[in-house]
């Protein structure tokens, strides 16, 4: 069940201090996901974070924060997927992109990644864990497939 929010409680919740529930992580294999918690300045203030991997392209694969309580998504980032993305007003996104909550298009909104490399697992989930403001963040295990 998804809740809408305003713009201003959106932002301040992405500019909330998190921490991360789990000490560590491993990335998914092919056609599975993980997830893990992260806490913001409150204890009622809980999040997932789910990273799934692409059945076929290894890498292919998304992450994406949701609030705990209600499902309403936040952030996303989708590296090298398979179709083009359209965006409410018509436009094609090709490519790797996020997609960040407004309260006017929700998370349906996407916006191009530039700098992201499929291949560099760690350090977009890296980039994927600051933006959404972990500043505690669990060890990241990466198989040696993705290497």
């Amino acid at each position: 069940m998804s809740v809408t929010l305003t713009q201003t409680e959106a932002e301040e919740i992405l500019k909330m201090l998190k921490y991360s529930l789990t000490d560590e992580i491993t990335f998914p294999e092919k056609g599975n996901a993980t997830e893990f918690d992260v806490r913001g300045t409150t204890a009622k203030d809980l999040f997932s974070i789910r990273i799934y991997r692409g059945k076929i392209n290894r890498n292919k694969y998304e992450i994406g924060a949701r609030i705990r309580k209600n499902g309403t998504m936040l952030l996303e980032l989708h590296i090298n997927p398979g179709k083009p993305h359209q965006n409410p007003d018509g436009s094609k996104l090709v490519g790797s992109h996020w997609h960040i909550y407004t309260e006017e298009y929700g998370r349906h909104l996407a916006f191009p990644a530039e700098d992201i490399q499929s291949e560099k697992f760690i350090d977009n989930t890296l980039l994927f864990l600051n933006r959404f403001n972990v500043i505690e963040k669990p060890r990241i295990n990466c198989q040696l497939e993705l290497l």
